[in-house]
């Protein structure tokens, strides 16, 4: 009982900075989101072992600091968009730190480094397009990013409590014995019902495209959670972290949107939007 309430209060907590930053403006949302990279980011990079082991997940850190630093700034309109080349110079400057690094095994520190950044800081990047969008004139706003993350927490509450109920064939049991194909199909169903009243809510796309988004939604969030979940079971850690009580680390909390985002940003893009 008392794992609930504390998993029930560091939810809230959760949710209620999440979405006030949304709602906040676009620098209280680029600041809370460059802190969610961060921390993901360093829960990676001890999940990798690099944070234990090398002195490389400081630069690491670093690196995707200002990267998403650079990126929002871009976007935002704050810089030109020639800035953007400044982020091709950042993972130079890793690997030349690595050069005067006395690691055993820098090319294995290395490379986790760089997969770190690809797994999660670029995501955290391409969702800041989302809240400046074309369809929007540039504009910041909050309502298609907020709207695909309600979709993500509907997908997996979804998924939870069909699967909870009704859960008998297992999805990927060599890496999730917990998840079934019922929790799928039943988070599938929630996310597409709640897309169908995001178009009402939120506005700025088409119902066809809250559909849509609400299937990449079901699909790639999967694919992100069983990911995380292989990485977490390699390094032989039921969380990423423990930053929030009940429920883990950053890392546990985005890992679906880590996955969603790209693809939706995709889709988006393509339809022009």
């Amino acid at each position: 009982m008392k794992n609930l309430f504390q998993r029930t209060i560091s939810g809230i907590v959760y949710l209620i900075i999440l979405i006030g930053s949304l709602f906040l403006g676009k620098f209280a949302f680029g600041i809370v989101f460059l802190t969610a990279c961060i921390l993901a980011l360093s829960e990676f990079y001890d999940l990798a072992g690099v944070g234990r082991s090398s002195k490389l997940a400081l630069p690491g850190l670093i690196a995707g600091a200002l990267t998403y630093v650079v990126v929002f700034l871009t976007v935002s309109g704050l810089l030109e968009y020639r800035y953007l080349a400044l982020t091709a110079v950042i993972p130079v400057l890793v690997m030349i730190y690595a050069l005067y690094h006395p690691a055993v095994s820098v090319t294995d520190a290395v490379s986790k480094i760089f997969l770190g950044l690809l797994y999660i800081v670029a995501p955290l990047c391409i969702m800041i397009y989302l809240v400046f969008p074309a369809v929007n004139t540039g504009a910041y706003t909050h309502r298609i990013v907020l709207g695909i993350l309600t979709l993500v927490w509907i997908n997996d509450t979804g998924a939870y409590v069909t699967g909870s109920a009704f859960g008998r064939h297992k999805l990927f049991p060599r890496i999730s014995p917990k998840k079934s194909w019922e929790g799928l199909f039943g988070g599938t169903l929630f996310t597409v019902a709640a897309a169908f009243f995001m178009n009402r809510i939120m506005g700025m796309l088409t119902i066809p495209d809250w559909l849509l988004l609400a299937a990449v939604v079901s699909v790639f969030g999967v694919f992100g959670d069983l990911v995380e979940s292989l990485i977490k079971r390699k390094a032989d850690r039921k969380d990423s972290g423990t930053l929030i009580p009940g429920h883990g680390g950053i890392l546990d909390r985005i890992d679906s949107v880590l996955f969603v985002m790209p693809v939706a940003v995709a889709y988006l893009m393509a339809r022009g939007l």
